[in-house]
């Protein structure tokens, strides 16, 4: 029902060559619909998509990984956002930066440095974050993107917890009651339930193993990316984020932290962002013109996205390969059509 205009946006897209596939759910506190249309894989020859199917949900691990472990440190008093970074991490050298200021883009680090490729093994790279990448802005000046900061995180989760895979097993994946949703494929015995991501010249066709360069050096051990998840992990997550931290009856975040979801941190800059890196009723992203003011989104380079809706009540997951077999895909137009379409169904339903 909610779906069925977005499903016909998807079949285009699909079938005039566009992306490979898609499964996609509209998800409520206590319900859900899910879907899917066309293909897990093109290359080396097509294969059916399945409801099962796993996606890279590259930087959706983000918001879906990194925040939510972030969030438990501050819960067990470990750290707190305002906790500067150098108290946690000894070799830092940026002595004003906040665990807050890197959780919302706001940090200064630089968007990007091609020269990670250089880098052979996650000690390097750790050195080259803190010795090479720029740091165009002072902190609180602007919203910058960067994986950077976020990989700065994932490292603050390794200090105290050691293993960012096991600690996402135990705190979140765990408890939401899946075996669908984690780090490292190849741990679990799942690379070919995977849906492929590009092909590359250097690694051929890529599936079950993290796409992002600089996760993929890190091992898919990262802050910025590397989980992998069907569309019922996702739907789950969601629920836990609409049911203010508890799913199935069992508390995982507390009702204050999901709370620090609900407000904007980034007023006055140049993207609207809440804790944790989400946009936030910003209405300049590809969640369509229908948006809520107090909305999360969230996308994922290979083609993924979550939207949650605190005024609706609802969220709405899509899951693509879109970067299969390369990145010649036109996921931004898709992710506005099919949004809207979800959105204005939900609105006729529930008046």
């Amino acid at each position: 029902m909610y779906l069925d205009e977005g499903k016909k946006i998807i079949k285009r897209y699909v079938d005039e060559g566009l992306l490979p596939g898609a499964v996609f759910a509209y998800v409520t506190k206590d319900d859900c619909e899910k879907d899917c249309y066309g293909y897990k894989a093109l290359l080396p020859e097509k294969e059916a998509l399945t409801m099962d199917t796993l996606y890279d949900l590259a930087s959706l691990s983000k918001v879906i990984g990194t925040a939510p472990m972030i969030f438990k440190l501050t819960e067990e008093g470990l750290i707190s956002m305002k906790m500067k970074v150098s108290s946690i991490l000894e070799d830092f050298p940026y002595k004003d930066i906040t665990v807050e200021d890197l959780m919302t883009h706001t940090s200064g680090i630089a968007a990007d440095d091609k020269n990670y490729k250089k880098c052979k093994d996650p000690e390097e790279l750790w050195d080259f974050v803190m010795k090479e990448v720029e740091w165009p802005c002072k902190r609180k000046e602007k919203v910058i993107y960067s994986c950077f900061g976020f990989i700065i995180l994932g490292k603050i989760i390794e200090h105290y917890k050691k293993d960012i895979p096991s600690y996402f097993e135990d705190v979140i994946a765990s408890p939401l009651g899946t075996s669908n949703l984690f780090y490292r494929p190849e741990d679990h015995g799942r690379m070919k339930d995977c849906a492929p991501t590009e092909v590359t010249e250097a690694r051929g066709i890529i599936q079950g193993e993290v796409h992002d360069g600089k996760a993929h050096i890190l091992n898919g051990r990262a802050g910025n990316a590397g989980i992998f998840s069907d569309i019922d992990g996702l739907i789950r997550y969601t629920q836990m984020i609409l049911n203010d931290g508890v799913y199935n009856g069992k508390k995982i975040l507390e009702k204050a932290t999901i709370d620090l979801l609900k407000k904007p941190y980034t007023e006055g800059m140049n993207e609207i962002r809440t804790i944790g890196g989400w946009f936030f009723g910003d209405p300049n992203q590809s969640n369509g013109d229908y948006i809520s003011k107090h909305s999360l989104y969230h996308t994922g380079f290979t083609g993924t996205s979550l939207y949650i809706d605190f005024d609706r009540g609802c969220g709405i997951i899509l899951l693509a390969n879109a970067i299969h077999p390369s990145r010649d895909h036109k996921m931004i137009e898709i992710r506005n059509l099919f949004h809207d379409q979800v959105l204005l169904k939900a609105d006729e339903v529930n008046g």
